[in-house]
């Protein structure tokens, strides 16, 4: 970005034409404007998944961002203080110190094990009697670490449990102010709630008129391309194919709610067959303006890709995780290098240059999962090594380690993907600071 040719705007897009090959975007004071495009990338990410739980939005928080972990610091600080607050009941009083985190996935696990951790070694030091009732609740609906090694999930709840955390099975069926309840009729009250459930799709890529799975990311191929159905000749906001002429030029129209099920029903095989089978008994369905898309018929926007969580293939989905995005724009901009030099990539693997085989043709993308690990709790991680498959539940499974050695690797792993020698320097700092001093518990 310090090429005098690259620019950074902060705004947020609002849509995308690609027939104009134009971004509708707005800035934060109401600015609203277009940036043409020669090629695009779409990157733009997922949101936390509620599942469409009641109360979620409004009274947990989720842990995605800087401006997450800001808040959910603020709280917890905010809920210490007004506990120490003399006459209080003893309900509210255990309510305030109580954390509740939906979720035994890594993100889950690992805020869990840093929460004991502040507790047992930070907080108690400051205010004893408070650290003696903090307690941490970790709830999760199936496995604790369900992608990760039977032995290295043993290995983790002993060690949550073994720091205080309590462990619960359960499913969220609504969140109330100072409370959720589970399916079971379970109520846990909280003074704070963080989500940690997965990802889902962001309105923004709802909203783009193009194809999605089941899920909501952006289909695409296996070159990165985004795909969308090819609409009828006839129609308004029709959507360029590959190599397809434009037909009226800048008429681009989101997908109707009719046909955008259609295009999600795609990827669910029990209702794409069924919609096969009610155009097979109607006829007139055939002659209607839009038609029933299978997936062989989603053809690539032209110069319109997607990485990251925002999209995902139509055959075999990638984890949104942050080493399928880096490798993915490793690839991508080999390609976008190699087209800007009338050349084909070189062939590799793992997100380098994928591209040309023998016969020079581009080859597709091929993800390298490097691992999985998660740390929990003071100086201990787990760290699973494997193969391409081995982030899938079930799959076979590589090499396992625990204890020490894998949280020197794991914090060894976060420090080298900071982008730049300044960051490293900062947050290596900062864990020599905390490592030595503790952490800070004063309100900013």
């Amino acid at each position: 970005m310090q090429q005098p040719q690259n620019q950074y705007v902060q705004a947020e897009a609002t849509a995308i034409f690609p027939d104009r090959q134009l971004i509708e975007a707005r800035s934060v004071d109401g600015v609203k404007f277009y940036i043409g495009y020669n090629k695009l990338a779409i990157c733009t990410g997922s949101s936390g998944s509620t599942f469409g739980i009641p109360g979620v939005e409004q009274h947990a928080h989720f842990l995605r961002d800087v401006r997450h972990a800001e808040a959910i610091r603020s709280q917890l600080i905010e809920n210490i203080a007004l506990a120490g607050v003399p006459g209080r009941p003893i309900d509210d009083y255990n309510r305030l110190l109580h954390v509740v985190i939906v979720g035994g996935g890594p993100t889950g696990v690992e805020v869990a094990g840093e929460l004991s951790n502040l507790i047992n070694r930070d907080l108690k030091h400051v205010y004893p009697d408070r650290a003696k009732a903090m307690r941490v609740t970790v709830v999760e609906a199936k496995e604790l670490l369900g992608t990760f090694d039977g032995s290295l999930r043993e290995y983790a709840a002993r060690k949550l449990v073994a720091q205080g955390v309590k462990l619960r099975k359960g499913v969220v069926k609504h969140v109330e102010p100072g409370c959720l309840t589970l399916t079971d009729g379970t109520v846990i009250p909280f003074g704070l709630c963080i989500w940690s459930t997965g990802v889902g799709p962001t309105p923004f890529t709802l909203s783009l008129p193009f194809a999605k799975t089941k899920v909501g990311r952006i289909a695409v191929d296996g070159y990165m391309r985004v795909l969308a159905p090819p609409l009828q000749q006839g129609q308004a906001g029709h959507v360029r194919g590959e190599g397809e002429a434009v037909g009226v030029t800048g008429q681009v129209t989101p997908l109707t709610k009719e046909h955008s099920t259609e295009v999600s029903d795609l990827f669910d095989p029990a209702k794409a067959s069924g919609a096969a089978a009610a155009a097979a008994q109607s006829p007139s369905s055939s002659s209607s303006t839009t038609t029933t898309t299978t997936i062989a018929n989603l053809r690539p926007v032209p110069h319109i890709y997607a990485l990251g969580d925002c999209c995902a293939t139509t055959d075999s989905p990638l984890p949104p995780l942050a080493q399928v995005a880096e490798q993915q724009g490793k690839y991508l901009a080999s390609v976008l290098n190699a087209e800007a030099r009338n050349l084909n990539p070189t062939q590799g693997e793992g997100g380098g240059a994928q591209g040309s085989g023998s016969g020079g043709e581009l080859q597709p993308f091929k993800y390298r999962h490097l691992g999985s690990m998660a740390t929990v709790g003071g100086t201990s991680a787990i760290l699973q090594l494997g193969g391409a498959n081995s982030f899938k539940i079930g799959a076979q499974r590589g090499l396992s380690i625990a204890g020490f050695l894998s949280w020197v690797a794991w914090r060894s792993a976060y420090l080298t993907r900071l982008g730049t020698i300044r960051a490293r320097m900062q947050v290596a700092f900062d864990w020599t600071i905390t490592l030595l001093f503790g952490r800070d518990l004063s309100r900013w």
